[in-house]
Formats: C-alpha cells, structure tokens, sequence
C-alpha cells in the first residue's frame, strides 16, 4: 500500500507525531509512505517526496508540521480532480491521508470521494471545532501552551497586587480554546465571539474581582468584540492598568502534549488499520472519549457553538 499525507489549512502540534507513527507502521509491513510538500497546491505542482522514519524521528515531539500547508483552493479549479488523479497514478498513490480542520474536512472528502480517491481525514485544528469530534489534534497542546503564559502572570499578580491581566488566545471566529482555558485557570471571566456581552456587567465584574482577589484574569478570543479596545475600556472602567498578553501564532506551533502524542498514536494506528481494510471514506473522531473511524464525511454535521453552561459558570451568570 502506498499513502499519501497531505496537510491543508492551518498547523497543529500532533501532525508530526502522527507521521512517525505512521511511517513506522507502514514500514514495519512493507508500506510506503509518501507526503505532499504545500498542501492541495504542492500535490497538484507534483511536489511529492518520501516519508522515512529517521527523517520525522527528531520531529515527532515538535509542534508544526514537517509537510507544508496550504489554505488556496485550488481543488474547486477546472479539471483539478483529473490533474490530481494523474499525479496520483504517476506515483502509484492508493489512497490519502488528510490533516485538516472544519473547513477542509467537510468539502474536501466529498470531492475525494467523488473522484474516486479513497482517503482518511485526521480532524487537526487547536480550535477543537470540528463536527462529530469531542478532540481535534493540537487543541490540548493549545490549552498547555496558554496555562504557560498564564502561570506566569499569575506569579506576578500575586507578587505585585492590584492587577488586571487580559490573556488572548487564537481560536478566530471560535471561542472552544479560550472557553477551556478559562476553565483551566479560574479565570474570573471569558470573552466569546459566540456570546454577547455588556460592558456595565463586565467593568462590574472586573471590579468585583480585584477588591475580593486581589488580581482579575481575563480570557478573551481573538476574534471577540473588544479583542483590540478591551485593554484600554478596563482602564478607562477601573482606573487600574491592564497587563495585555497576547499568545499569538506561538500557541499554535508549542510542543505536542502528552494527550496529543496519545491522540496522534492513535489516530495513525486507526488509519491505517482502516485503509489495509478497503475503507475508501473515513473520518477519525472522538466519541465519548474513544477514537475510532467514521465512515464517511462530516459535510451534513452540524457546528455546534462552546458549552453554554461552562461560560456561564465561568463568568457567574448562571
């Protein structure tokens, strides 16, 4: 059997922990492992190289993704699908592996299997919001890389009373990252693009918080309302300098954690497992904390928005 990886969209530590492990499988029975450098575009300009073990050995533990990505949608270009089975055939590819987040595994499995090209999709986005997965690889390395930056602060907010530290996160349009580790570290409040807020009840909050802690920690989503301004309407609420922290793209390439090196290993394992069975469509996902392979797409799921219920308790509005 012959298999081709193929990162698209955004990185996440874990991608290369599921190589190594899939390369030593493959191996290990007489396989080839071959990957595509640049995602979708890389594959369609024929920039296809080996995989071995030795190579992705000293990568496994690392976040990122030895294989280069790419967003541009070339696949919804005329005759890609005959392009990319050409490219396939010169190389004697039986099937596909896809790392992928949201976006990338509800259109492109339809259109693998459309054409004929049997495939995996491995769910890999720090965001966790993938539908018909309770965990997405990388989003557990995500969490561990924030309560880094936010042990951090705190040492200092206890050192030095009188506080405010505002932590951003990455996440986008999607709050699951900043809602789990708002959770994670006792924040006193959390910051949403999917939930609402009133400045009045937040500047209440806030202060609320520093008279009884001593300190305030705030979470807050990139893509939230406020995300740009917060740091200066605090201030100008309280009066009291906010310390802002921004973790950037930094969160996204930390080190892969022990859950996600579990979660790799075991999704290159059901991978490849599910391809020497004949499956021509699966999808990895977590299910009542088991992995196992969905077979078929996720394109008919439903995105379902973070736990109300956990914001709020988490921002004492229940």
């Amino acid at each position: 059997m012959r298999t081709l990886f193929v990162v698209s969209g955004g990185d996440a530590p874990g991608i290369n922990a599921v190589l190594g492990n899939y390369v030593r499988l493959a191996i290990h029975y007489g396989d080839t492992v071959l990957g595509a450098n640049g995602g979708f575009p890389g594959l369609l300009d024929n920039q296809i190289v080996p995989l071995t073990f030795d190579t992705l050995v000293p990568w496994m533990g690392r976040g990122g993704s030895i294989l280069a990505s790419s967003r541009d949608p070339v696949l919804n270009q005329a005759e890609a699908g005959e392009r990319l089975k050409s490219i396939l055939r010169d190389h004697a590819v039986d099937n596909i592996i896809l790392f992928g987040g949201n976006g990338t595994l509800r259109y492109i499995p339809p259109l693998l299997r459309d054409w004929n090209i049997p495939s995996i999709g491995l769910p890999t986005t720090i965001d966790n919001d993938v539908s018909g997965t309770e965990m997405t690889l990388g989003f557990d390395s995500a969490c561990n890389f924030a309560y880094h930056a936010i042990d951090g602060a705190s040492a200092t907010a206890h050192a030095l009373r009188g506080r405010i530290f505002l932590v951003e996160t990455l996440g986008g349009n999607c709050g699951n990252l900043a809602l789990a580790v708002a959770h994670g570290a006792g924040a006193h409040a959390v910051i949403l693009p999917e939930y609402a807020y009133e400045d009045t009840w937040l500047s209440e909050r806030i202060t609320t918080a520093l008279k009884h802690d001593g300190y305030v920690l705030v979470v807050i989503c990139e893509g939230a309302r406020g995300a740009r301004t917060l740091a200066d309407d605090i201030l100008k609420w309280t009066g009291t300098r906010v310390r802002d922290v921004r973790l950037g793209h930094a969160q996204r390439g930390g080190d892969t954690s022990h859950c996600d090196r579990v979660l790799a290993a075991g999704m290159a394992h059901a991978a490849y497992t599910t391809l020497k069975s004949g499956v021509q469509m699966g999808t990895a996902c977590v299910i009542n904390g088991a992995l196992a392979i969905h077979k078929g797409s996720l394109e008919h799921l439903s995105l379902a928005a973070p736990d109300r219920v956990l914001y709020n308790h988490i921002n004492g509005l229940e």
